[in-house]
């Protein structure tokens, strides 16, 4: 993963065809309130809220943040191709 990037939940080009990211954690954090929100109405705002947090945690390995900008085209080479 190139050292300088944050983790990102998702990435996707704009009409320009620049590419935007979202972060992960304010991803994680914007889907843990939306759950929250939503199972407050049968009290379970703090489960809820939980899982929201942990529910994309695997994409913070490094592996995975490669393969996310590799596979979306948006991908800057910092070795030589050797793994």
């Amino acid at each position: 993963m190139n050292v300088g990037r944050k983790a990102v939940a998702h990435l996707r080009q704009d009409k320009s065809g620049q590419w935007l990211e979202h972060e992960l954690t304010d991803h994680l954090n914007s889907v843990a309130i939306i759950a929250s929100s939503f199972a407050s109405e049968f009290g379970n705002a703090d489960w809820a809220r939980s899982a929201g947090l942990l529910h994309d945690l695997g994409k913070f390995n490094p592996r995975w943040q490669e393969y996310l900008h590799k596979s979306s085209g948006d991908y800057l080479e910092d070795s030589d191709g050797q793994d």
